[in-house]
């Protein structure tokens, strides 16, 4: 029975497991939005000591196909060697649409992620409906098109897990291969989707754990406005930090 930390990068995680580093690997340099940093070795399976035992920890590398892969890497390699994932943490940044109703270096536990580029595009938007093929049908319940829920923080509680009140605001995340830009992609993909973060490896990282049955937890530290943003609306060193009280804040270390 084993906990899975994950973030896309090596600075996420830097940020989620404070003091975590690999063994005869220096910690990764800041990143920035311009240059980001040569960080750790991607889809490797770490070990780290948390309050109920051992964990492990992977960085899955950015946007939804490497978080895909990386997953399915992590979860048969630790089926392999012995130590089985039962349930999954990630974590990390996200833009964030509306900064005063999700502001900016907030924590926030999303309850459902949305794949809005899944389905029938008709030159202007998608609709995952209108398309004939599922991406899964379970043995039971409804077909997975373009939306999973995700697991509370009650998941963890076999791992010690006690979630500290008012830490964390609720939220709906939807995953993107290319970050929106503009203020007209911005303002589309919240009015379909009622969403209120936008990030790259949620929906990837949460259908990997659904198909094998597995429990998937994600808290994010909002880092930007989705967007064009002012520099005001924007503190990506700060959401870092900011990620050091996700696992206090979840009684896991």
């Amino acid at each position: 029975m084993s906990l899975l930390l994950c973030a896309a990068t090596g600075p996420e995680l830097a940020g989620l497991v404070p003091g975590f580093s690999p063994a005869g690997l220096a910690a990764p340099a800041r990143e920035t939005t311009e240059s980001p940093a040569k960080s750790w070795p991607e889809m490797h399976l770490w070990p780290v000591r948390l309050k109920c035992g051992d964990a492990l920890c992977c960085i899955t590398g950015v946007g939804p196909i490497n978080a895909a892969l990386a997953m399915g890497m992590a979860l048969c390699r630790a089926k392999a060697e012995g130590t089985p994932i039962t349930a999954v943490l990630n974590a990390g940044l996200a833009g964030a649409f509306d900064l005063a109703e999700r502001p900016l270096l907030g924590l926030c536990m999303v309850n459902e992620e949305i794949w809005p580029e899944y389905g029938l595009h008709d030159g202007r938007s998608v609709t995952a409906e209108a398309f004939g093929f599922p991406q899964w049908q379970p043995a039971t319940g409804p077909a997975v098109r373009n939306r999973l829920p995700l697991a509370g923080p009650e998941a963890l509680e076999r791992f010690g897990a006690r979630q500290q009140p008012d830490v964390f605001l609720p939220c709906t995340s939807l995953t993107v291969a290319g970050v929106s830009a503009s203020f007209a992609r911005a303002a589309d993909l919240r009015a379909r989707y009622r969403a209120d973060l936008e990030n790259m490896e949620g929906f990837a990282v949460a259908y990997a754990c659904a198909r094998e049955g597995i429990p998937c937890v994600e808290a994010r530290s909002v880092s930007n406005k989705v967007g064009p943003r002012a520099n005001d609306e924007k503190n990506f060193p700060g959401a870092l930090r900011a990620l050091t009280r996700v696992l206090p804040a979840l009684n896991l270390i």
